[in-house]
């Protein structure tokens, strides 16, 4: 019995064809006769090998221990109805790529262990055999054929009281000696015994000898068989979870160009449990490594070769397979944004400077003498980790220094001329870009995954991520979205750059470049503003480099049509050209690489230098500090409620498009005037749908923000996926998008026709407005101006029609995927000088290589 080979299994068994062929009569009555002396009582016989080879599922549904799907009852049920027949035929489950089997069967030990089956079966245990424990350490195939036979003889020695799983079926009885003993003791209605097989498996190897085949009686899961577990679509629908096939696309190319399946490379592999015995012999099988776990949670990091893929893909045990891409960095402040204006005009009592808040930058680590970061001679950085194995968490590259300056720098040279927005702010330091600039995926999960462990320590709020990679996979599937998410079920906002690639090599404009996870419609993403150094917002434009959505991470259907995110990206924008923050000490690789990042005039001690750079990478943390400012006003406000004050005080810029400034520019005067007229005693989570965020006594703010010599409307509206929903209500009331977990999204009904309506999810709905189109704002309130496009032209069943031209300067073609300077095409793989190379690392010109910047040039030194 050749079990790592896989070989034809009934080659070796055509001799003893003859012996079944009578199986219905004559044979029956000898096998009971030998099985009736041999298994007459169990008493004192051994089960070493039962117990050597086999897990007990019974035992582990007792402790809790087992994850039971939510489906297969009536697959149960049959099973049970099987086992507990006095038809000696045996179940076979058969189902089409061998995914549920070991599902059904735990639902059994389950029912079993809590007594809620027939007396027959009652008091039984079912024992899985475990194929690699079976074939560990043979030294022959007669060895092995030896192993199994005595697993059989000590299951028929149970005379029925146990019953034995075998999900590799056609595995097992490949060899004449097993096939007798299997027989035997199966006619003799001693053993009880569960197969295991797909339906071509089972047809190929088993039908074709009728004289096997009655040994079993096969029962077909169902069509529902692929919903049952973890990674399927109706399992895990409510979340909005895993669509489409369950290995990314980038993986699907290597493995097409790669046909031997030898290369080998690092990938998320997000299970459906990581602690799983199948899951761990299918790994050992295929020699699969694992090298990292994501804390406590079912996604590990493995190292694998590519023919390992199908055996995961098709173990029903995995959720979602993805490279461990290479994440890299994105790349006068308080005046233009209104922070300083709220701090000295008293828009708030007291002092607002973010005092009290923790905001985790998670990036290439902080200089921790920096004077930027200190208060009264103390650090703020209140905790910092290293996630990169550099074995320090200073900052190497100079981008964390510098980011974490804008969200929070205290500096007071230049008469605070280099403050950031909230310079009393706890920042936590979590590194997880290297010297050059760049880091893998799982490093950023387990940032994210200490900050879900610890963030009520540190009273973390705000998480900013002025990083990310293209964004391939559908936020459903990608895990580093599943874990952002999972921050906004604990009530901490996440706030991502959106990314620097919204231009080509020529300079022309291109669309649908937004990073992950700035893709997710959890996250407030974050797009570029240049200022051109005037502290009035009336000459404000999007700068060229910044990423224009809408987001194309998309996920691959089984009939292989591919279905696109096209969220409607970035939420805001901010300033992010020539910003001068805090810089590194002096060996930092951005200083030494690009020396005309600083100057003479920005030089003055060690500890208090500074350096200008440009990117979405500058503008999040400007929105990640005014976030805090908020979360210190009203510490009660969630995630989603602090998204909608920022979009909904937003400055519309004149002549750009929702796709490159979503509802406009950060107003923080706005925000904190709309903030401070709200609630602060209530827990907004356990609010009634619709009832007033208004604190008594207080109405809504005037719909408009005069600043430094620049009066403009607001934007009074959000983004939603693929529409955007205007009304006063939005500011006015409690909706249930608003709690914890929430997003905008989960409020709009899509309609086949492209006809949205906003349900349940938004309350006083008839006074609010959804609206599925992309719109180039005249400077007035959200949804002024022309129509760029109406939604549903961008997705008629989640692809691009017609020939998808988008617009003239920049466009999406026929097969409805981005085509330029290194960016997805059909297959969603990268190509031209943007290659996905054999360890999952992305190239590009100037994007995510280990010896460049991730902002091109233009974008380092600005427009």
């Amino acid at each position: 019995m050749h079990y790592p080979k896989r070989t034809n299994l009934f080659t070796k068994a055509m001799s003893m064809m003859a012996l079944y062929s009578l199986i219905m009569l004559n044979v029956f009555v000898a096998h009971t006769a030998v099985s009736a002396q041999s298994a007459n009582s169990d008493k004192g016989t051994s089960t070493a090998s039962l117990t050597k080879f086999t897990t007990d599922l019974t035992e582990l549904a007792r402790n809790g221990e087992l994850k039971l799907s939510a489906d297969f009852d009536a697959e149960v049920d049959l099973l049970v109805k099987s086992l507990s027949s006095k038809d000696f035929r045996q179940p076979a489950l058969l189902d089409s790529v061998g995914e549920s089997q070991t599902l059904i069967v735990e639902k059994l030990a389950d029912r079993i262990a809590n007594g809620k089956v027939p007396a027959e079966l009652a008091g039984k245990r079912v024992l899985m055999l475990e194929v690699a424990s079976l074939v560990d350490g043979a030294r022959s195939n007669d060895e092995i054929d030896g192993r199994a036979k005595a697993v059989i003889n000590e299951l028929a020695a149970t005379n029925g009281r146990t019953i034995l799983f075998v999900d590799q079926l056609v595995n097992f009885v490949g060899n004449q000696n097993v096939n007798e003993s299997l027989a035997s003791a199966i006619i003799g209605g001693n053993a009880k015994f569960i197969g295991g097989a797909t339906k071509a498996e089972y047809a190929d190897n088993v039908e074709p000898a009728a004289e096997v085949a009655a040994l079993f009686n096969p029962i077909m899961v169902g069509a529902t068989d692929f919903s049952g577990f973890s990674n399927g679509k109706k399992a895990r629908a409510k979340k909005d979870r895993y669509n489409g096939d369950n290995v990314s696309a980038d993986i699907r190319e290597m493995m097409k160009k790669d046909p031997t399946g030898n290369q080998r490379l690092d990938v998320i592999l997000q299970t459906r449990d990581a602690d799983n015995v199948e899951l761990r012999r299918i790994m050992a099988e295929n020699r699969v490594r694992l090298t990292d776990r994501i804390g406590d949670s079912d996604t590990i990091v493995v190292n694998m070769p590519l023919r390992a893929v199908e055996a995961l893909s098709n173990s029903g045990l995995a959720n979602f397979i993805s490279p461990d891409r290479q994440v890299t960095r994105m790349g006068h402040l308080e005046k233009t944004t209104g922070a300083d204006f709220v701090r000295s005009a008293g828009a708030v009592d007291g002092d607002l400077d973010g005092s009290g808040v923790g905001i985790a930058i998670v990036d290439s680590g902080m200089m921790p003498g920096h004077k930027a970061f200190k208060k009264g001679g103390n650090s703020r950085i209140v905790y910092a980790q290293d996630f990169t194995n550099e074995n320090s968490v200073d900052d190497n590259y100079g981008h964390g220094t510098h980011v974490g300056g804008i969200a929070a720098s205290s500096s007071s040279r230049e008469g605070g001329a280099y403050r950031g927005i909230a310079p009393d702010a706890n920042l936590v330091n979590l590194k997880v870009l290297k010297t050059d600039g760049t880091g893998q995926a799982s490093w950023l999960l387990n940032a994210l995954d200490w900050i879900v462990q610890n963030h009520a320590q540190y009273n973390l709020r705000v998480v900013n991520l002025s990083l990310g990679g293209i964004a391939i996979d559908s936020y459903t599937n990608d895990p580093v979205n599943l874990k952002v998410q999972e921050l906004n079920d604990l009530g901490i906002l996440v706030v991502a750059a959106a990314g620097n690639e919204g231009k080509d090599a020529a300079g022309n404009k291109i669309y649908g470049k937004i990073h992950s996870p700035g893709n997710d419609p959890s996250v407030l993403t974050v797009g570029a503003v240049n200022t051109f150094a005037t502290d009035t917002g009336s000459d404000d434009g999007i700068t060229t480099f910044s990423s224009r959505g809408p987001t194309r991470s998309f996920y691959v259907e089984s009939d292989g049509s591919i279905n696109f995110d096209n969220v409607i990206k970035p939420d805001i924008v901010a300033p992010g050209n020539k910003i001068t923050s805090a810089k590194g000490k002096s060996t930092i690789w951005l200083a030494s690489h690009y020396p005309n990042l600083t100057s003479l005039l920005l030089e003055g001690t060690l500890d208090d230098n500074m350096m200008t750079m440009s990117g979405t990478s500058m503008s999040t943390p400007a929105v990640s500090g005014a976030a805090a400012l908020l979360f210190e006003l009203n510490p009660n406000l969630t995630p989603q409620m602090v998204k909608m004050i920022f979009q909904y005080s937003a400055q519309p810029l004149a002549g750009y498009s929702m796709l490159e400034q979503g509802a406009g520019q950060l107003n923080i005067e706005g925000a904190v005037r709309l903030a401070k007229a709200y609630r602060t005693d209530v827990d907004f989570n356990t609010m009634a749908s619709g009832a007033s965020l208004l604190a008594p006594g207080q109405s809504l703010p005037t719909a408009s923000t005069s600043i430094n010599g620049n009066s403009f409307a607001w934007s009074q509206g959000i983004m939603s996926n693929h529409a955007y929903i205007k009304g006063s209500a939005l500011a006015s009331k409690f909706h249930n998008v608003y709690r914890n977990g929430g997003s905008f999204q989960q409020g709009v009904t899509h309609a086949a026709d492209y006809n949205y309506t906003l349900n349940s999810n938004f309350s006083n709905v008839a006074s609010l407005t959804v609206t599925p189109k992309v719109r180039i704002s005249n400077g007035g309130e959200l949804g002024g101006g022309s129509v760029m496009f109406a939604y549903g032209v961008l997705v008629s069943d989640g692809v691009l029609v017609s020939d998808g031209v988008l617009v003239s300067d920049g466009v999406l073609v026929s097969d409805g995927v981005l085509v330029s300077d290194g960016v997805l095409v059909s297959d969603g793989v990268l190509v031209s000088d943007g290659v996905l190379v054999s360890d999952g690392v992305l190239v590009s010109d100037g994007v995510l290589v280990s010896d460049r910047t991730q902002e091109a040039l233009s974008t380092v030194y600005g427009d």
